[in-house]
């Protein structure tokens, strides 16, 4: 009898306790390093490691937590992950992807004109990955989605909550902008380790360390139609260095409304009505991703037009932190 397919709609993902919402894209692999052993006289004998194995995990999603809580991985903790695929409700069972040792390499943050705005996570992990791994004791039924109850608000952002601006931008349109967060990470490994295989059967090995190297670089593309721009001078910057105060926010709006003042009177207050005679509300605003910077650092600069196109600059400059955020 043939299987059904597994559609999206039915998988969850989770890092450590948190349900990760609004993902559009999910993909997790491993490559196994194997080198041939040839004999005089022989020829093949056999294939054997030559490196450490180590897994990839990245997804893109939209931009929905007021809080993201992947962006606190960019220092030392490591993540455990798993994918919840497939669940047995009337047998209790379910089908599970996942890993116990990740490290978040890369953190990206794009918005543009007509787009929602979107995030792009890429882990690298070490030790057991792969199908059967569940991270801690989670409910994956369904009726535990553990985003609601770690006090995270989610909502949506469009173009007109993102605030974006440099030296020149104020007469100038920003069309698009992106933020890449890249973390370095260098597993360290001893001679005198056990494998997996000693302790649970499995192939592989767990690194003793794994050190981040600092600082994190930081590198932010803008692209801006030009209307008074004029671009840095290759040789000026060069020798005096070009920077500026570099500010990308995204708002959304804030759960629960609020109730505007004026003149409608209910127990007590004082409260503005609309044209039905509802109390007017104002959401307010909550930030979900805020950057702001006084050193980034022109490092390029690119001009272009088209025929059916305006003059556009697309600039890139880099950034530093020294510690973890």
């Amino acid at each position: 009898m043939p299987k059904n397919a597994v559609p999206s709609y039915e998988s969850k993902f989770f890092i450590n306790e948190y349900g990760i919402s609004g993902i559009r894209d999910w993909d997790a692999g491993y490559n196994v390093p194997q080198q041939t052993i040839n004999a005089l006289g022989a020829g093949f004998v056999r294939n054997v490691y030559n490196g450490p194995l180590q897994g990839n995990l990245s997804f893109k999603r939209d931009m929905i937590f007021n809080s993201d809580p992947i962006l606190s991985y960019t220092g030392e903790d490591s993540v455990g992950g798993t994918m919840i695929y497939d669940t047995y409700l009337d047998q209790g069972t379910e089908k599970v992807f996942g890993f116990e040792e990740g490290y978040l390499t890369n953190y990206s943050v794009s918005c543009g004109v007509g787009g929602v705005p979107t995030v792009d996570s890429s882990f690298v992990a070490f030790g057991r990955f792969g199908s059967g791994i569940r991270h801690g004791d989670l409910d994956f039924s369904g009726n535990n989605y553990p985003d609601a109850v770690r006090g995270l608000s989610v909502g949506f952002a469009n173009q007109g909550s993102i605030r974006c601006g440099f030296g020149q931008s104020s007469t100038n349109r920003v069309t698009q902008v992106s933020q890449s967060y890249g973390i370095e990470r260098e597993p360290i490994y001893t001679l005198n380790q056990k494998s997996f295989s000693d302790l649970t059967g499995g192939a592989g090995f767990t690194p003793a360390e794994v050190m981040t190297h600092y600082p994190i670089e930081v590198t932010t593309n803008i692209t801006v139609e030009v209307d008074d721009f004029e671009t840095a001078n290759i040789m000026d910057t060069i020798r005096s260095g070009h920077y500026e105060t570099i500010d990308v926010r995204v708002d959304q709006d804030y759960q629960p409304p609020q109730n505007l003042e004026g003149n409608l009177v209910v127990g007590g207050s004082v409260y503005l009505l609309d044209n039905l005679g509802a109390p007017l509300t104002d959401n307010g605003i909550m930030t979900m991703y805020d950057f702001h910077s006084i050193t980034g650092q022109l490092v390029s600069e690119r001009i272009s037009t088209a025929t059916d196109g305006v003059l556009s600059v697309d600039l890139e400059f880099k950034d530093y932190l020294n510690r973890n955020l």
